[in-house]
Order: structure tokens, then C-alpha cells, then sequence
């Protein structure tokens, strides 16, 4: 990668690690210090899962402003400059202005990785002398095999044939400020899916630490407790299930995925608390996996999610706009669209059911008019409910694999009572609808509104995608649409620069 000179000492202004910042000299902090200790090992990974909460990152960027915004979930009141640009794929138009976030998320992954390879560095050695080494190196190898993937699956092409030598992103291992070698996207894969498999080795004890009650044990240090908001052994299975999809791999994906759920450690939420069970929080029985939010989150989700007034200001997010698009255009219900997500969430059913998901959509209070607002992830009144987080994975997404992969199996009976399941857990059930993608993919949709997750699963599939922006406006699955661009500057020391990493494709003439 490019010329990162990273020091661990910039973990220390992430919370937990404040202890250490009274030490002199900073270089010493790295080896002989930090390190010293099992708290110097956890303050460090504490340090990692912190820094991706930053905004740049699953604090905003990466959960649910870019992928759903490129995944046309929302449209600005105003649409015009660098937001037309990206909400029409034109990344490397020169007029586009923003390409600065694409930049920080790599700059600031690869960053993070750097952290993780330190604390695996000082780990060597030491599985006799530290009473949770199993769990710290477990856990470190789980989230740099999931940093890099989420940035192969951001920067490169999806798994196919005809890219599985295509070359993606490097693959950090050491601490060491070295530039490394763009690795192919069938080499990522292994890569991630062996470090996942060796981190799942690692966690195995991990059923005597996380119950289903979510009551921590007593006998255990701080680290141990609130094992949801750690790379646990069911992320690191249920991360397997989302990588084995990407890569296509559905008899991998449904193994995976029936771990988690055959774990018996997660539950789906009661559907009557739909409206507030993920807003400013997570939910304690769905979550598998998240994060605590840094300073200044909610101020950040309300700027774009509640606005007092019903002619939002430029950066306010609508779930529904009237003027762009009109009821029933898109059969899938594709918001924003005058009463779309309504329509989206219907049911088609005389039984009296609903989809409680509903409630994710309502008017601020005070205030009537053609905008709903949308409050899936953002408490708007009242005090939070839970623990503040951020959701990186729920059960759901594991009832979704299922019922994608043993559709593909050809076992229908099966998929269906997993699809049953899932539903009937947020109202209803699906009657007279024959089980195929399409009914998958729209559940996708209106499940993972707000988490970043539906983008990925449109890219997986090089699906079209329907404009927010223009009437009737489709754009085709394409390399060019679902990956973004890399820095210029990662390809600055790199010899023959950027044709040196990706030559330029010969044609016939």
C-alpha cells in the first residue's frame, strides 16, 4: 500500500486508552509499554473497534449514508453538483468534488489494519503468559480479515469468473511501513476466509462468555463482558456466511449461516417495538455484532434525519420526495417515491397482518406535510432504549442466506420456513408469492435500510439499479457503477504507478 508510517501511539486518543498518555517517550509506548499487560493489549483492540466507528467510516459513511445513497434509498430536496454526480455513478467525472471519502476510507482501513498487525505482532509468543490470548488474537485476525474485505468488496470487482485474477487491494499483514502487493480477488478470498476459519479455531469458548440473556459472567475481566460489541465467534461465523455469499459460495453460506442461527444465542426482536428497536441503538436480542459510536453521532444522524422544518435543508436525507418519481413506478416499491416505501412495506393480505417496519417512517412531531422522516436508526424523541451502537450484523441477514441458499439448493420447503420465520418475525407472512430472488432481494431492501448492507448484495449480483434522481431512469450493473475509485496516491511509489498495478486492457483493431 502506499507510504503509511503508522504509530500505534494514535490508538490513544480513542477512549480506553487514556491511561497510557502520560507516557514518555511516545515511541516506547509501542513495545514497551502498551504491550506490557493483557489491559495494554485490550486497550489496543478497544482502539480498533473504536476507530471504526469514526465517521469516515460505520460512524456515517460506510453504514447509512454512501452505500444506501449509491443504493438510491434516498434523494436531497435539492439535487445538483458532486451529490448529482454520485447519486449517477460518475465518480471520476472531474467536476466530482467529494472523492475525498472514498480516500479516507481507504487511508483510514488501512490504518486500522496497521493497529490490528501491531497487536498480532506482540501476541507472538505470548499464548502461555496471557489469560484471554486465544480471544485477543481470535478477535484481531477476525477484524483484519474484516477490513479487508469489506474494502475488496468497496474497490474491486465482485467474484466472478472473469475477475477472479483481476488484481484488487493489498493484503497488510505486518506492522512493518512496507508498500504491498495488489493481491488478486480469488487470493483476498482465501485469504480472508483462512484467517476467518483460524479466528473461529481461536474462539470456541466463546459460548460460556455470550448467552442468550445477555447477562456477563462475574469472574471474567471487563473485555470479556459485552461480547456483542467484540468480533465474537458467531460475527466471525456469520462474517464467514456474508463472504461465502459474495463469493457465491451458497453450500459454504448456508453452513455458516446455520451456525449462527443453530447457536441459539439471537432471537428476532418483538415486532411491536419495531419503531424504536434500532433507533440510537442496538438491538440487545438481534444483534450479533456492533460497535459503539464516537462523539457526536446522533448530532450527525439527526442533521440528516430530522430536520424541524418540512423544506429540509440540502443535506437532509428523504425517504419520500413526490416530485422525482411516482406511486407503483418501480414494482419493488424503490424509494424515495411519493408513498414508495409504503408501498414497499405492504402487505398483500386480507388476514389483518402488517409489516411492523412501517413504523421506521413517520411525520415529526409538530410538523405536516409531503416529507416523512426516517427513524430506523435515529431516536428522535425520547430517551434511547438501549445501549447506543451501531449495527455491523443481525440475525436477520442469517434467515436471508438461508432462504438464498437452499433456494439455490432446490430445497423450497426449507427455504420457505426460513423465510417464514423471518417475516412472521416482523408481522406477516408471504401468501400466493412464489419464493424466487426477487423476493429476497426485496427483502434485502427493506430490512437493511440504514445499515449499508443492501448495496453490496445489489453489487454481488451486477443488478440494475433504478434512478432516485430521473423518471424512468435505469442505469445497468457494470465494474464502472459498483466500484468505487482508489486514491491517486496509492499508486504514487508504486513502480510504473497506476498501469503498473492495473495495464491497460489491449483491444484489437
Amino acid at each position: 500500500m502506499r507510504r503509511i508510517v503508522i504509530l500505534l501511539v494514535t490508538i490513544l486518543v480513542f477512549s480506553g486508552c487514556e491511561n497510557f498518555l502520560d507516557l514518555t517517550p511516545k515511541s516506547e509506548v509501542l513495545g514497551d509499554k502498551l504491550f506490557q499487560s493483557e489491559e495494554g493489549f485490550e486497550d489496543a483492540l478497544y482502539g480498533v473497534y473504536t476507530a471504526l466507528a469514526q465517521k469516515e467510516l460505520y460512524g456515517e459513511k460506510l453504514s447509512y449514508y454512501l452505500p444506501d445513497m449509491l443504493a438510491q434509498y434516498y434523494v436531497y430536496e435539492n439535487v445538483g453538483g458532486y451529490m448529482e454526480l454520485l447519486l449517477t455513478f460518475q465518480y471520476m467525472n472531474s467536476n466530482f468534488t467529494k472523492r475525498s471519502m472514498f480516500d479516507d476510507i481507504w487511508k483510514l482501513m488501512y490504518e486500522n489494519i496497521s493497529h490490528v498487525n501491531s497487536v498480532l505482532t506482540n501476541l507472538e509468543g505470548r499464548e502461555n503468559s496471557l489469560r484471554y490470548y486465544n480471544f485477543y488474537k481470535g478477535e484481531a485476525l477476525a477484524l483484519r480479515a474484516f477490513m479487508h474485505f469489506q474494502l475488496l468488496n468497496a474497490f474491486a470487482p465482485a467474484y466472478r469468473e472473469e475477475t477472479v485474477d483481476y488484481p484488487a487491494i493489498p493484503y497488510c499483514e505486518s506492522y512493518e511501513p512496507l508498500v504491498y502487493p495488489f493481491r488478486t480477488v480469488g487470493a483476498i478470498y482465501r485469504k480472508v476466509i483462512d484467517e476467518l476459519k483460524e479466528a473461529e479455531g481461536l474462539l470456541q469458548d466463546e459460548g460460556s462468555y455470550l448467552n442468550l440473556e445477555r447477562v456477563d459472567r462475574g469472574d471474567v475481566s471487563a473485555f470479556m463482558t459485552q461480547r456483542q460489541f467484540h468480533m465474537n465467534l458467531y460475527a466471525v461465523q456469520g462474517l464467514l456466511a456474508r463472504v461465502y455469499m459474495m463469493k457465491n459460495d451458497l453450500d459454504s453460506a448456508v453452513i455458516y449461516a446455520e451456525k449462527v442461527i443453530q447457536s441459539e444465542k439471537f432471537e428476532f426482536a418483538n415486532k411491536t417495538n419495531m419503531g424504536y428497536e434500532y433507533a440510537s441503538c442496538v438491538s440487545r436480542s438481534e444483534t450479533i455484532w456492533a460497535v459503539y459510536p464516537q462523539k457526536n453521532w446522533t448530532e450527525a444522524m439527526k442533521e440528516h434525519f430530522d430536520d424541524e422544518q418540512d423544506e429540509p435543508k440540502p443535506n437532509v436525507l428523504l425517504p419520500l420526495n413526490g416530485f422525482y418519481l411516482y406511486p407503483g413506478y418501480y414494482p419493488e416499491g424503490m424509494a424515495p417515491v411519493d408513498y414508495g416505501f409504503r408501498k414497499l412495506y405492504e402487505v398483500p393480505s386480507t388476514g389483518g397482518e402488517m409489516d411492523y417496519r412501517i413504523n421506521w417512517f413517520r411525520q415529526r412531531e409538530g410538523v405536516s406535510g409531503k416529507h416523512a422522516r426516517f427513524y430506523k436508526i435515529f431516536r428522535n424523541a425520547g430517551t434511547v432504549r438501549g445501549t447506543r451502537g451501531i449495527h455491523m450484523m443481525r440475525i436477520s441477514e442469517m434467515y436471508l442466506i438461508m432462504a438464498e441458499g437452499l433456494l439455490k439448493q432446490g430445497k423450497l420447503t426449507e427455504a420457505q420456513r426460513y423465510l417464514d420465520s423471518y417475516t412472521q418475525a416482523r408481522g406477516f407472512v408471504y401468501r400466493n408469492v412464489t419464493l424466487d430472488m426477487t423476493l429476497i432481494n426485496k427483502e434485502y431492501r427493506k430490512e437493511f435500510w440504514g445499515e449499508g448492507l443492501t448495496w453490496f448484495n445489489m453489487k454481488r449480483q451486477n443488478m440494475s439499479i433504478n434512478s432516485c434522481l430521473y423518471y424512468g431512469m435505469t442505469y445497468e450493473g457494470s465494474d464502472e457503477v459498483y466500484m468505487w475509485p482508489i486514491p491517486d496516491d496509492e499508486f504514487e511509489y508504486r513502480e510504473g504507478g497506476r498501469e503498473g498495478v492495473f495495464p491497460p486492457v489491449e483491444t484489437e483493431k
